[in-house]
């Protein structure tokens, strides 16, 4: 397939299109670099997004580019690809993101040309690319933990004639040889912001990240950094990224436990299906603490967990009370419960009035103003 033949022109315009329609898409910069850099370059052969859908390259071409030139991301890789990809199942842990995600990280970047940019998780190498048009390729630093990802999107930038410097390491790290740079921007949710992309970006710079504490919604996160060693910045919207690998969440234990049971009057949907403003709220009061849910029929289930304790809490419907389980150190529940009133109390402020602060001692979630120290944030 060539490169801007078999429709692929008429797709990548209506890629722009529906970006720019839904307002994901302004800058007419990172239109020239979707229209530069074909998405399809970069997908496997077989591609798939985590909903289900899935085709292959080699018997629909055209239901191929159909879901390349969508706005899902397409799963790349499984289980740190101890996982078959073809079979569909597994733990997605690697992936060609999806456009809008793609697009709206780029503009809060901010880049001009000449910009070092460090680019932390290569992926496809799709967005290194556009990063290698915005910038120029001698710019960007692309940094990737898995040897067999970053080989894969060497192989897929060289076909797009960009080249930029490809690192196999610890996004986590940075890369000190490349210092300073005029960006940071990762393609991976992180729970702390790695002190060390501050160190490694100079005075005015800009960290762009997904911010994943693990307490519910996942946020663009954008940070200026200043000239006394901290960053700051506020959450701008919802993002969707896998994890950095060094700080994957500890998973749901479904095994048998045994804890104290009592009965709650507060829905767990109230918990479960909380606003932005509300997890980052709760997530903040409760460092560590993971929150899940499941649907089972009209029922639903939350889960309330980190390393020494956990809680469950069940919505049946036609209860007026609810059951709740609480294992460990501490009752999660009654914690939880008691930081979203806090929140409310503070009359439900937005994700667009919480920021975050960092700095060597770590991370601080702030409300209204980075001096601010209220409730625990």
């Amino acid at each position: 397939m060539d490169e801007k033949g078999d429709g692929v022109v008429g797709r990548v315009e209506g890629l722009v299109e529906r970006l720019a329609g839904g307002g994901w898409l302004t800058q007419e910069s990172v239109k020239a670099a979707l229209r530069d850099v074909p998405r399809h370059l970069f997908a496997p052969v077989v591609a798939w997004t985590g909903d289900g859908d899935q085709v292959s390259l080699q018997d629909d071409p055209e239901g191929w580019l159909d879901l390349v030139y969508g706005d899902d991301a397409i799963i790349t890789q499984l289980d740190d690809g101890a996982t078959d990809l073809a079979s569909g199942e597994g733990r997605f842990t690697s992936s060609l993101s999806a456009p809008s995600t793609v697009v709206s990280l780029l503009e809060l970047l901010d880049v001009e040309p000449g910009h070092r940019v460090l680019d932390v998780g290569t992926g496809t190498g799709w967005t290194a690319a556009l990063l290698s048009h915005l910038v120029g390729s001698a710019n960007v630093t692309s940094v990737e933990v898995d040897h067999a990802v970053s080989e894969w999107a060497a192989a897929n930038l060289k076909r797009t004639g960009h080249a930029p410097r490809l690192v196999v390491a610890d996004g986590a790290h940075g890369w000190a040889s490349g210092v300073p740079f005029d960006r940071v921007h990762a393609t991976c949710a992180v729970a702390r912001v790695p002190y060390a992309w501050v160190e490694q970006t100079r005075p005015g710079g800009v960290i762009v990240t997904p911010y994943a504490p693990g307490f519910g919604s996942t946020h663009d996160l954008r940070l200026v950094v200043l000239p006394d060693g901290t960053a700051v910045g506020r959450f701008t919207g919802y993002a969707s990224y896998m994890m950095m690998r060094a700080q994957r969440h500890p998973e749901w234990d479904a095994s048998d436990r045994h804890g104290e049971c009592s009965v709650t009057d507060v829905d767990p949907r109230t918990i479960g299906y909380a606003p932005a403003g509300a997890d980052l709220a709760m997530g903040a009061m409760l460092p560590g603490v993971c929150a899940g849910g499941t649907r089972e029929g009209d029922g639903y289930t939350l889960h309330l967990w980190d390393a020494d304790a956990w809680a469950t809490a069940h919505y049946e419907p036609g209860r007026d009370l609810f059951e709740v389980e609480q294992g460990g150190g501490r009752r999660l529940w009654d914690l939880v419960v008691s930081a979203y009133f806090d929140w409310v109390r503070r009359r439900s402020p937005g994700r667009e009035r919480f920021g975050l602060t960092v700095s060597a001692g770590g991370d601080r979630v702030w409300l209204d103003r980075p001096g601010d120290r209220c409730g625990g944030y």
